[in-house]
């Protein structure tokens, strides 16, 4: 469904009251990126010109392209939180910065026997054991193929979208682009990277938190959006009844 004007200023009030609803004691969410993410998220989805820039022809969204906006553009915030040094180490294609392509491999890798790092020391971008890191770090097709693009890469970068799509998406050119730019990094940044797409228990338990809190963060969300739109229902109701 398409956002009515209505529902648009009930988005706005949804962000400005995240602003000023007080963090949960026992929530790991930051409200305060909360309601930027929320903000630009609000902002961006219903924006025509937005997706345009991406050469994207979408017309149609609704609550599940908002929630996931958010979701991945507040886990993005969190990789740069945690590693802040990232986003000044370069781009992996033209308008691809790698700190992007982190973030996307942080929030859809899962445990395999065959990781990221075995991949790079295996240096065989087509072999079997690149297959994990192929399939995490690219769709294998343009996103102009999909009518629908709910997913990380188009919420967090747009240039990121149009990058991918000028190499068709191809899983081999993108994953070897991003081993490119690893093996440029200082081995400092290089462990940073690995600390967190590594294959260890600490580096899974560190992705798996940054999803939980993101999660988090889309259910705050929620909770505050059903919240206002109760309190406009009674509002209503209360002009309509005169009580």
């Amino acid at each position: 469904m398409k956002f009515t004007v209505k529902g648009l200023i009930a988005l706005f009030v949804t962000s400005s009251a995240l602003f000023l609803t007080p963090m949960k004691s026992d929530a790991q969410v930051n409200m305060k990126s909360l309601a930027e993410v929320a903000d630009s998220c609000q902002k961006d989805i219903p924006s025509k010109k937005y997706y345009q820039q991406m050469l994207l022809n979408v017309d149609k969204w609704d609550n599940s392209d908002l929630e996931q906006c958010i979701y991945s553009r507040y886990h993005y915030s969190l990789i740069l939180d945690k590693f802040p040094e990232l986003a000044s180490t370069g781009e992996i294609l033209p308008g691809y910065p790698g700190s992007v392509a982190v973030g996307q491999l942080a929030s859809t890798l899962i445990y395999n026997r065959k990781q990221l790092l075995d991949c790079i020391i295996a240096n065989n971008i087509s072999g079997d054991v690149c297959m994990n890191s192929r399939q995490n770090i690219s769709r294998g097709q343009k996103y102009r193929s999909y009518s629908r693009i709910s997913s990380y890469l188009p919420y967090v970068c747009p240039s990121c979208v149009v990058a991918h799509d000028e190499v068709s998406g191809s899983r081999e050119v993108i994953l070897k682009a991003f081993i490119e730019w690893f093996i440029k990094l200082d081995k400092p940044q290089r462990r940073e990277v690995i600390s967190l797409l590594g294959d260890e228990d600490e580096a899974r338990t560190l992705r798996q938190s940054l999803k939980n809190e993101s999660k988090k963060a889309v259910e705050e969300y929620q909770e505050t959006r059903e919240r206002i739109e109760q309190q406009e229902q009674e509002r209503r109701r209360r002009e309509l009844l005169g009580n």
